[in-house]
């Protein structure tokens, strides 16, 4: 476990932001994001909490799962340093080219929330490595977790532009650190 650190702090801001959510502390209106929430009433600071914000139990085990699985490897792989850059990075580049896209598509008020975005940024990091080392060869350890992702994106009240603008920022970031 002191090799994946970030990782599990992660984790547990996630859950400590849920139970004050739960315990009714704090308001999960008050960390969500959109389009007019962050640009129209200037509340920047949504950008970072909607990531952090879960209110239904189920969310938060999916995403903490996911979380703990990619984090894990990525920190391992990356360090803890680039981990960190790889997640914060793709969280804010994704949820602000998904707020770009959503704008351009005339919804400015659909609310975001959870960690899903940046986990599929570490998602891309994953990707990029495994595509690093086998080639199309490791297409096989790509198909599920890219299944998945696709399949999650699609349901209802999911914010899909979220998780694949967020994954290719985390393949710029991942590029990047491949270049230097």
């Amino acid at each position: 476990m002191r090799y994946h650190i970030c990782t599990v702090v992660l984790i547990f801001i996630n859950v400590i932001v849920f139970m004050a959510i739960r315990a009714g502390r704090l308001d999960p209106d008050d960390l969500g994001m959109s389009y007019h929430l962050v640009f129209n009433r200037k509340e920047y600071r949504r950008i970072l909490t909607s990531a952090f914000t879960h209110v239904d139990p189920m969310h938060l085990l999916m995403n903490m799962v996911s979380l703990y699985n990619v984090g894990s490897f990525v920190e391992s792989y990356f360090g803890r340093g680039r981990m960190l850059v790889i997640y914060f990075v793709s969280l804010i580049l994704g949820k602000l080219l998904s707020m770009y896209i959503r704008h351009n598509n005339h919804d400015d008020y659909t609310v975001s929330i959870g960690a899903s975005g940046a986990i599929s940024g570490l998602l891309g990091a994953y990707f990029l490595v495994i595509l690093h080392y086998y080639g199309f060869g490791g297409i096989s350890y790509l198909s599920r977790p890219l299944i998945s992702l696709v399949m999650i994106s699609i349901m209802p009240g999911v914010d899909g532009t979220s998780h694949f603008s967020c994954m290719a920022a985390g393949m710029a970031v991942t590029w990047l650190f491949f270049l230097f």
